[in-house]
């Protein structure tokens, strides 16, 4: 014990000498130093803060327990820009602990940013003005510009020096639009940081902008003329040229569009016009940057009357009563509905008269003849002495003998209910079936089954292919019902233990492959086994289960059953394994 404290009473503290700062960005610092541990195991570490009180200090890592100077560097983070920090080096054991000299740095600051004026606006350009002062770092300068806060472009960087003083910087725009506000600031940038100057505006000037729109409201003798004005800042006034011919020769009042950036609707009345007749007019818009002409449009005081197809109504298996309505608009106007199994139509009803008093009139006509379980196409049509207008397309479909059936699925080999009624719920009507199967090019006749008292009727199909019924009646057919067959899969245990699996449809499935499946307790199929048929559709195989209970069974895919089919699949048995 005695020596033990003899020898740790000749241990000494260790030495700790502060170094000098290698590098210093913003918010950081990397100091040197240099320690000597005296022969103990040492750590080290870095205090700074504002002030000789220190207050942080770097992580602690070991100098080793060596006799000699160790060159230590240490990072400070978390430092504030542009503020002077007081640092050292220190050494600790259980010797004692070693203290370097206090350090001196200063981090660098961003610059001083004020964003000024623009000056030299036109409508398309203008000069953006600002100061910054670098604060003694190598700075650069840009300014951010766009018609919101948001801004969205920026001018060219540009170098403002690395003096200590403010110093006046400009960059010009161009590609503005004119009178619109464009909104600006300037940044600036160096290595101790980027400061962005306030938000300033400015609006570029321009002469007005005008669009002539369409007239509305048209009358044998008046009409509204519409158009929009943009007064682009500057106090703007408007008026509307219009005439028989492109020299025009008439026009409205001035009015006013104010001094605003918008596009605003503006529109005008004209009076004393003639009938039957063809007019041009155009907006004019003019301010003290210059007058703006509209493009040429044109307007008839005749208009042709206004038309819009109804819905069909009261629609029979041959009948059906069409709707629309029509407007004369002031002039005297027939009308007739166009109909048939196409947009082509190719019929039409009577012509009839919808008179001449303005304003939209409902008429109908109703069809005889037509043929059941039929969609037809029809429209609207009206003419009078300013034209012919037609009404937009409209469809509907004739009542007719229906088909349903209970699942659009079966295996081969079993078979299928189709039924159906007649609208006219009569007994003994005849309603043809027709099949289509899969791979041949039309429907042919397979039967014709006679209605039941109510009119319901019933057919037991057995397809043994993927095929598309219909059912025929009155002239009409329904729409194509497919039914999907899926192959009949056998699968059976032999008594040596195999598998025995044989896939039947309307042809052979020779070389084609079939999985053996078994189910999981999740009650997914997994695939644990495949095996191609062989010349007679059948396979017989092994496999080994795990041991216990199994359910398995044997399946083909979509794709191996073919053209025609949809996938089968086995019922599942049970396998028990000892």
């Amino acid at each position: 014990m005695t020596a033990v404290a003899a020898g740790a009473a000749n241990e000494s503290a260790p030495t700790a000498i502060t170094g000098p700062v290698t590098a210093v960005g913003p918010t950081t610092a990397t100091v040197a130093g240099t320690v000597n541990p005296g022969g103990v195991s040492t750590t080290w570490y870095v205090e700074y803060g504002t002030s000789t009180s220190y207050g942080s200090k770097s992580t602690s890592e070991s100098a080793g327990s060596g006799t000699s100077d160790k060159a230590v560097s240490g990072s400070l983070t978390g430092l504030n820009p542009g503020t002077t920090y007081h640092y050292r080096v220190v050494a600790t054991s259980t010797a004692g602990t070693g203290r370097g000299a206090d350090g001196i740095f200063t981090t660098p600051a961003p610059p001083g940013v004020v964003t000024g004026t623009a000056t030299g606006v036109t409508p398309s350009a203008a000069t953006l003005h600002g100061s910054v002062d670098p604060n003694g770092r190598a700075t650069s300068y840009y300014f951010e510009y766009g018609t919101s806060t948001g801004y969205g472009s920026r001018t060219s960087t540009k170098n403002a020096g690395s003096g200590s003083n403010s110093v006046a910087v400009s960059a010009s725009v161009s590609g503005l639009q004119p009178g619109r506000t464009y909104h600006f600031r300037l940044v600036a940038s160096s290595d101790g940081g980027t400061s962005s100057g306030g938000d300033a505006a400015f609006t570029t000037t321009g002469a007005p902008t005008a669009s002539t729109s369409a007239a509305s409201s048209i009358t044998p003798t008046t009409a509204k003329l519409n158009g929009t004005v943009s007064a682009n800042g500057l106090t703007t006034t408007w008026w509307f040229e219009y005439g028989t011919t492109t020299a025009y020769g008439s026009k409205t009042p001035s009015r006013s569009a104010g001094s605003g950036t918008s596009a605003q609707k503006e529109a005008a009345t004209i009076t004393r016009l003639k009938a039957a007749t063809v007019y041009h007019f155009r907006i004019v818009a003019s301010n003290s940057g210059g007058t703006t002409r509209g493009a040429d449009r044109t307007f008839s005081t005749s208009l042709p009357p206004g038309v819009q197809t109804g819905a069909a109504q009261s629609i029979g298996p041959s009948s059906a009563t069409l709707i629309g309505s029509v407007d004369p608009r002031g002039r005297s106007t027939t009308w007739w509905f166009q109909y048939g199994t196409s947009t082509s139509y190719g019929k039409q009803t009577p012509t009839q008269s919808a008179g001449s008093k303005a304003g939209a009139r409902t008429v109908s006509d109703a069809l005889q003849g037509l043929v059941a379980s039929t969609v037809y196409h029809f429209r609207l049509v009206a003419k009078n002495d300013a034209g012919t207008a037609v009404g937009p397309d409209a469809t509907f479909q004739t009542a007719g003998v229906t088909l349903a059936v209970r699942a659009r699925s079966l295996v081969f080999g079993r078979t299928i209910l189709l039924s159906g009624a007649v609208p006219t719920r009569e007994a003994n009507a005849p309603v043809t079936i027709y099949a289509l199967p899969y791979g041949q090019s039309s429907a042919h006749s397979i039967a014709v089954v006679l209605t039941r008292a109510d009119g319901t009727w019933s057919y037991l199909a057995k397809p043994t292919i993927g095929t598309a019924y219909q059912a025929g009646w009155g002239g009409g057919t329904t729409a194509p019902l497919g039914i999907g067959v899926h192959p009949s899969v056998k699968l059976a245990r032999t008594p040596r233990g195999a598998f025995l699996t044989r896939v039947t449809a309307a042809h052979g499935f020779a070389g084609r492959v079939v999985q053996l499946q078994r189910r999981t307790a999740a009650g997914r199929w997994v695939t644990i086994k495949r095996v191609r048929l062989g010349v007679r559709s059948r396979a017989e195989f092994k496999a080994v289960l795990p041991r216990g209970r199994s359910v398995v069974r044997v399946a083909i895919s979509v794709n191996q059953a073919g053209a025609g089919y949809l996938g089968g699949a086995s019922r599942a048995i049970v396998v028990r394994r000892g």
